[in-house]
């Protein structure tokens, strides 16, 4: 049980290490958008059954404008939101998707700021107690009745 639980938290360890490694690089990871947006657009296609060349100049247009704004604020955005947004990595990486995200956890800290009371906590089973960086602090688990 010993061995076990230390493995468990050297890969924690090590995934944290390399999130915050990942998270901390001064400049916006590359994507390649010719590749991302030729698969968005075939499967649009194949979902409407139709040719939508439009669709892939739509989609580089809005993925370098997302590529933009990130470069522009990259150096404000704060680790965290780094490191819970930008996945270069995984499924199908995307700046507008990770934009979105950003701008998500930048007004909720927002809201939380200009208002915590009104975030904090929960109400709903499991009780969900929340810091004004939108990470959970902490959980309760509900009472059976």
């Amino acid at each position: 049980m010993h061995i076990r639980s230390i493995i468990v938290i050297s890969g924690v360890v090590f995934l944290m290490t390399a999130t915050a490694a990942l998270s901390k690089d001064d400049v916006v990871p590359k994507i390649d958008l010719e590749k991302q947006c030729t698969k968005s657009q075939q499967v649009t296609d194949s979902l409407t059954g139709t040719k939508n060349p439009e669709s892939f100049d739509s989609c580089i247009k809005n993925e370098q404008s997302a590529r933009d704004k990130l470069i522009e604020r990259w150096a404000t955005i704060p680790a965290s939101d780094k490191a819970l947004c930008i996945h270069s990595t995984q499924f199908s990486p995307s700046y507008f998707e990770w934009l979105g995200c950003i701008d998500t956890r930048d007004y909720v800290r927002k809201q939380r700021e200009k208002d915590p009371s009104s975030m904090r906590t929960s109400r709903l089973c499991p009780i969900v107690n929340w810091n004004s960086y939108g990470e959970i602090t902490s959980v309760a688990a509900c009472q059976l009745r």
